[in-house]
């Protein structure tokens, strides 16, 4: 597949073009149902923007925390932050779910056709140059334990790991806190000084399926 560059649709241009999110973020759409470049357009969440690669989760904010539905869909909320990180620095959020991803294309998580996600965030390092940038996924895994991470199906440039395993913590919330600092020199054996990026995805697209998730936005506590 032919990958373009993100277009923008139907509101003002952002700050500056986010070719850091297209990098870290487009392979997602390569393995979408429908081929077609990924866009990006300002969200109803302050501070935050919309990436859409096939069809659109739809993201509201619902009693505190900002409540996700994705229906056969794959997109995203993106926030730049270019922050400073010092040892210690935690990226730290919060998320809850009722019911599991339901899957109309059941598939393994570790395929392409199964990489779908009942909630994810996301940390991005932009690099130099674009094939330098990482990403680190920690994602509410439907079949491997937590602390067991792979490799994006779609990019290398990206590392799933997984916080959250399973049906256990249905109807719950769970907070989670991680210093990123750390996950950059273990899953990419790369040493950063700060983060360019952080983003949530609740996506059912490769599965044709429906998945629904609250989070409680993701924040970098800046450690020196």
């Amino acid at each position: 597949m032919k990958k373009r560059m993100p277009r923008r649709v139907n509101g003002p241009r952002p700050a500056r073009p986010v070719a850091l999110i297209w990098i870290a973020l487009v392979p997602l759409m390569v393995g979408a149902t429908s081929a077609r470049a990924a866009d990006y357009q300002p969200s109803a969440i302050p501070g935050w923007q919309k990436i859409l690669f096939d069809g659109e989760t739809l993201y509201q904010p619902q009693d505190g925390c900002i409540r996700a539905e994705a229906d056969g869909s794959a997109s995203g909320l993106i926030r730049e932050l270019r922050q400073p990180l010092g040892d210690g620095a935690r990226l730290s959020w919060a998320w809850r779910a009722d019911d599991m991803l339901e899957m109309a294309r059941p598939a393994a998580e570790k395929t392409r056709g199964g990489d779908d996600f009942l909630a994810r965030v996301y940390v991005i390092h932009e690099g130099f140059f674009f094939w330098q940038t990482k990403a680190i996924n920690y994602v509410w895994s439907r079949q491997h334990p937590v602390g067991e991470s792979w490799p994006n199906p779609f990019t290398g440039n990206a590392v799933m790991v997984s916080v959250q395993s399973g049906s256990d913590g249905l109807g719950s919330w769970h907070r989670f806190e991680r210093d990123v600092k750390a996950d950059f020199k273990q899953f990419h054996n790369l040493e950063v000084d700060r983060i360019d990026a952080v983003a949530i995805m609740t996506d059912a697209d490769n599965t044709g399926g429906y998945a629904s998730a609250c989070y409680r936005l993701p924040e970098l506590s800046v450690s020196r």
